[in-house]
């Protein structure tokens, strides 16, 4: 056997002892299910636009600054409708106590693409990042990729991650890169040419 492939044995067996070792030691005892979660609350997001320079070179240099206001509601149950009259101020304060509000950093960092269509994708990430309980990029991704494949024709691509790099190509209008949070997207579309068959 090789010296390389020897290391890689080597390796593989340590890593398999590891994982082994780790489940060994996570094995938890019969854990209780986990209690069932209360219901979502329902999000509302409000986005305020800074002015974005004419020019696309500059657009890149210093990023448009989107700040996402999200106000959520708690959801009330059991609403029999047994309430007193003289309860309405503490209803009040009850709902006011209820709203909580939560500043989610969105920020275009370099577009090349109508506003419509980058308020459409703004919004579908999101949301799809808002329903997640925690950040799944492929699905995220995925999602991205066939809505706008759906929407605005094939050869859509997206990437999305915490931290990552890309050089790519794209189509005139088709190119938007923007963070949701710590989450940053890669959204841009490549040229399509029908395959010629000889017939």
């Amino acid at each position: 056997m090789d010296p390389a492939s020897e290391e890689l044995e080597q390796r593989s067996r340590y890593l398999s002892s590891l994982i082994r070792r780790t489940k060994l030691h996570a094995a938890p005892a019969l854990a209780p299910p986990p209690p069932t979660p209360p219901p979502e609350p329902e999000t509302k997001l409000q986005l305020e636009m800074e002015p974005q320079p004419e020019r696309v070179e500059e657009a890149a240099k210093k990023p448009a600054a989107v700040a996402a206001v999200v106000e959520k509601r708690e959801v009330k149950g059991g609403g029999g409708g047994g309430g007193q009259v003289g309860k309405g101020k503490g209803k009040e304060k009850e709902m006011e106590k209820g709203k909580e509000e939560r500043k989610v950093s969105v920020r275009v960092r370099a577009a090349d693409m109508p506003l419509a269509m980058q308020r459409r994708a703004v919004r579908l990430a999101f949301d799809a990042v808002a329903a997640m309980p925690r950040l799944d990029s492929k699905r995220l991704a995925l999602a991205l990729k066939k809505e706008f494949d759906a929407t605005y024709g094939p050869a859509w691509h997206c990437i999305v991650g915490t931290g990552f790099g890309s050089y790519v190509t794209h189509s005139v209008g088709g190119f938007l890169y923007f963070s949701v949070d710590k989450v940053y997207v890669l959204l841009f579309r490549t040229a399509v040419e029908p395959l010629g068959h000889p017939q």
